[in-house]
């Protein structure tokens, strides 16, 4: 495969030769970074500015494909859809979420290399404490999202199972990605970990530059859920507090003065998004891969839509209308043409035509599901409930909401519910979805396709794993593949 990192600099440039292995990353041409800013500059580069994860969806019970939109999908997107065992067409090698998420890991430790050798002038530490901290945050993140692609969900009969290659170097870099090796998911976890708690520590009180770089709040957040994920649900608490303390969950009762000067089907149309209505940006900790405006869920004239399902948890016959049915309506009168070829479903959290948006990485209300999650799993059920309420009153129009009791719910109905909120909540946001059913027991899917033809991935599937790249493989002949 042909691997290319070209990424303008603000002080310089690092020129990447273009190679036939993925983890090969030979520098053969570069301007090298000096000053704490160089390499501030260094880490901005490494920062996913493109999609990483959207297609995932396409994987889910989020996305159906509307039969009755005339223009057909882009053929990759097929593989996805109907869970091909390969998500590369034939004779590519070259996986670019893959490729992606190990080139913002090459970048994040070519600044750990330096500044774990370096010692900053006192005027330059907190600056120096901010870049390093983002790098070990940066890497944390990567890892994460290449184990909840390539590898099993995290538990206590998968730890000593394969993981993912696992440089922490970016030294010497040519010769040290040959014959990588698949480390043991529990070590990968633990390096999550340990990323996550320098980065904690290092960003702990510093100013945040903004919500396209990490900061403490965002990393307390990533915390909450790489623990939700491990099944620490105490300290899945305790992070998620720390970021419902520090930071506002947004209203979204504050959209109705738009709603009521456009009505419902255009209020969030044009260049306006759901996502600009009220204080609803306020609640965004961080923002990644690349312009969202143009994903492929959001056009009248796009195959693949937000589910019924999904849109059904949004219109709920009790408890008030609920705000985030604007994220996915059309509002379309089914009773005409249009309405049949627009569907009933549309993903409206961005403006689709100007303002650009990136893709919502992380936000303070998936701290409030994480919480309830994780409290509902150690039976405290009414810290559950205030959790879901704080959230609903927020989503729900006001003088409509209807406060949820313990008395409504068994243990069971509880969890089952907060994952309904949190599957509404995170729709197309981080991948979540796809990493959520994997981390749920991996249930049995149904997709229909062209021709009403029916596709299948049943419980336990394989392909929930991606698999490991041809060019990883050419690479590390010995590496193991998913099954």
């Amino acid at each position: 495969m042909k691997l290319r990192y070209l990424t303008p600099l603000l002080l310089f440039s690092l020129i990447f030769t273009s190679c036939n292995k993925m983890l090969d990353i030979k520098p053969v041409n570069r301007m090298m970074p000096v000053t704490i800013s160089d390499y501030e500059s260094v880490l901005l580069g490494g920062y996913p500015r493109v999609d990483y994860f959207m297609k995932t969806e396409l994987m889910t019970d989020n996305v159906y494909a509307n039969l009755n939109i005339i223009a057909s999908a882009q053929k990759d997107l097929d593989l996805w859809f109907t869970w091909s065992p390969s998500k590369l067409a034939d004779g590519v090698e070259t996986d670019p979420y893959w490729g992606q998420l190990y080139t913002s890991i090459y970048y994040a430790n070519t600044v750990l290399d330096n500044f774990n050798e370096r010692q900053p002038a006192s005027n330059e530490k907190e600056l120096f404490e901010t870049v390093k901290g983002e790098a070990y945050a940066l890497r944390a993140w990567s890892y994460f999202y290449l184990v909840n692609y390539y590898a099993e969900p995290y538990g206590p009969a998968t730890l000593k199972a394969h993981g993912v290659p696992m440089p922490l170097t970016a030294k010497d870099v040519h010769q040290n990605t040959q014959n990588n090796v698949r480390e043991p998911l529990e070590k990968v976890y633990m390096q999550i970990v340990s990323d996550l708690d320098q980065a904690s520590a290092l960003l702990a009180g510093k100013k945040s530059r903004n919500k396209f770089r990490f900061d403490a709040s965002a990393v307390q957040a990533l915390r909450a859920r790489v623990n939700l994920f491990m099944g620490d649900y105490e300290n899945a608490i305790s992070a998620a507090s720390d970021v419902i303390v520090n930071k506002p969950l947004s209203d979204m009762n504050n959209m109705q003065t738009r709603i009521d000067d456009k009505e419902d089907r255009y209020a969030f149309t044009g260049n306006v998004g759901v996502i600009d209505g009220g204080d609803y940006k306020n609640e965004i900790l961080f923002f990644t891969g690349g312009v969202a405006n143009t994903n492929i869920y959001y056009h009248a004239n796009y195959m693949f839509r937000p589910s019924q399902e999904l849109f059904a948890l949004c219109n709920r016959s009790t408890g008030g209308k609920d705000y985030r049915r604007y994220i996915f309506a059309t509002f379309a009168d089914m009773n005409t043409n249009e309405g049949k070829q627009n569907g009933p479903t549309l993903y409206n959290m961005y403006a689709k035509q100007e303002n650009p948006c990136y893709y919502i990485g992380l936000k303070v209300s998936e701290a409030y599901v994480i919480r309830a999650e994780a409290y509902a799993r150690l039976k405290q059920k009414d810290k559950a409930i205030a959790d879901l309420n704080a959230l609903l009153v927020r989503r729900i129009r006001k003088g409509e909401f209807v406060a949820l009791k313990a008395t409504d719910f068994t243990d069971e109905t509880l969890l089952s519910r907060i994952l309904e909120e949190r599957r509404v909540e995170t729709a197309f946001e981080g991948g979540l979805r796809w990493m959520d059913l994997r981390r749920l027991g991996k249930p049995a899917l149904s997709h229909v396709y062209k021709n009403g033809q029916i596709y299948n991935l049943k419980q336990n599937d394989n392909r929930y794993l991606l698999q490991i790249p041809p060019s990883e493989l050419n690479n590390s002949p010995s590496i193991p593949l998913n099954p």
